[in-house]
């Protein structure tokens, strides 16, 4: 597994103390659930890509939401089937397939997965690993937490990264003239792939001082300069949320 994801850079967001950012982070995920408008879902959706691209470029981000687009497809299909009560946009003869409020329901999913897991790579990609210790460390969360919680967050995108190589690898073995993956076997062979990696990653969780006594990770984080402004811009980001929702 990779340690970390960190891309360095000089943009505003890679500037961010890592206490705003991870507080600007649980914010937006929290209140995109409060969100119930296009427009919110549009902005739920759009926004941590945009500052993704600002932060890191379009050949990372596109790397990082490449991996989701298999999940939006199968929302996308497969949602508005299971819910076909209420109007009806798309019929076939006399069978429903979309209703508006299968719409709203697969708009909804769609923009939170997308918000969420682009609020959270965006973190990475932007915030070492040690300094995400440090910032989780900061409000006054047990060493062993922030160092847990910190191996998770890493561990999502390496999934992500599983995955792909995974489906290209089934993708291969299709018969000549074939197009897509089989999706059920990608899925099971990614979660044996994630047990069999629990040895090592309990393995570096203890190379980092897990269960440890001591002041490891500890260390205090400076405060950089506009520090009120950054956690002033942290707060109103997300909750202009609630504004569009």
């Amino acid at each position: 597994m990779n340690v970390s994801s960190y891309i360095y850079g000089r943009s505003f967001y890679h500037r961010f103390d890592v206490r705003p950012k991870l507080f600007a982070t649980l914010l937006f995920s929290a209140l995109s659930f409060l969100v119930s408008s296009y427009a919110g879902f549009a902005v739920v959706f759009f926004l941590p890509i945009l500052l993704m691209f600002l932060s890191v470029g379009s050949k990372e981000s596109w790397r990082c939401y490449s991996r989701l687009i298999p999940l939006f497809i199968i929302i996308l299909l497969f949602t508005p089937l299971q819910d076909r009560g209420g109007v009806p946009l798309v019929t076939f003869r006399s069978f429903t397939l979309v209703t508006e409020e299968g719409l709203h329901s697969v708009l909804r999913i769609i923009s939170r997965l997308g918000g969420i897991s682009g609020a959270l790579m965006l973190l990475l990609l932007t915030e070492r690993n040690e300094d995400i210790i440090k910032g989780l460390r900061a409000f006054r969360l047990p060493y062993n937490a922030a160092l847990s919680a910190s191996m998770i967050l890493r561990f999502i995108p390496y999934l992500g990264q599983l995955f792909s190589e995974i489906r290209d690898s089934m993708s291969l073995r299709l018969e000549e003239g074939r197009h897509g993956y089989p999706i059920l076997p990608s899925i099971t062979a990614l979660a044996v792939a994630s047990i069999r990696m629990i040895p090592d990653t309990a393995s570096a969780l203890e190379e980092r001082g897990f269960g440890r006594e001591g002041k490891i990770g500890r260390e205090p984080i400076k405060r950089p300069r506009f520090y009120f402004l950054q956690w002033a811009i942290g707060a109103i980001i997300p909750l202009s949320l609630l504004i569009v929702g």
